[in-house]
This record gives C-alpha cells, sequence and structure tokens, in this order.
C-alpha cells in the first residue's frame, strides 16, 4: 500500500514512522522482547466460530472455540493446549 498524501512534507514524516517502526521492531525480534498483546475477540462470520486472545501474568492464551491454546508470555513457547469438556469419557455434567 502507498502512501496516500500529496504533501512532501507529510510523505517525508509517514516514510520516517515507518521506519522507526521498522526498526524498532527488528530491534524487540533481534533481542527476542515479549510482544505486548492487547485482549482480541473475533466472530467468524463464515462459521461462527469465536476467536479470543488475551494475556495473564504468566501465559498468553489463543481461544478457538471452546480450546484454548497457552503460550509462555516471555519465551513464546507453546506451553499446552486444554481439552474440551464435551470430549473427554466420563466427564462431569454441568446443568444451570
Amino acid at each position: 500500500m502507498g502512501i496516500l498524501t500529496t504533501s512532501r512534507i507529510e510523505q517525508w514524516k509517514l516514510a520516517a514512522n515507518d521506519l522507526l517502526l521498522n526498526a524498532i521492531g527488528w530491534a524487540m525480534n533481534r533481542v527476542h522482547s515479549p510482544a505486548r498483546i492487547r485482549p482480541f475477540e473475533y466472530v467468524d462470520p463464515g462459521t461462527d466460530e469465536t476467536i479470543y486472545l488475551y494475556t495473564d501474568k504468566r501465559l498468553s492464551v489463543l481461544c478457538v472455540g471452546p480450546r484454548r491454546y497457552y503460550f509462555d508470555r516471555v519465551t513464546g513457547r507453546f506451553d499446552g493446549v486444554s481439552s474440551d469438556v464435551m470430549g473427554i469419557a466420563g466427564r462431569v455434567e454441568l446443568f444451570d
């Protein structure tokens, strides 16, 4: 996507800002800095499946439907996955 402005000064500002953000991102990747993640929720209109992302003190959690995928916040390594309650044999029935 190109820069959409007619002012040459604005073009230079946008290009410099882009260069600065790319340099910061490169430096963070170089030192393996953990990412700052904001809670995010998305409902896929085609499948009506919910995707949710959040963090706690130690883990980043990606929820896709009923499954949860856990990642270490500092290293980014995959830490595990939760089991779907409906898929567990001999599960406890939960009622309202």
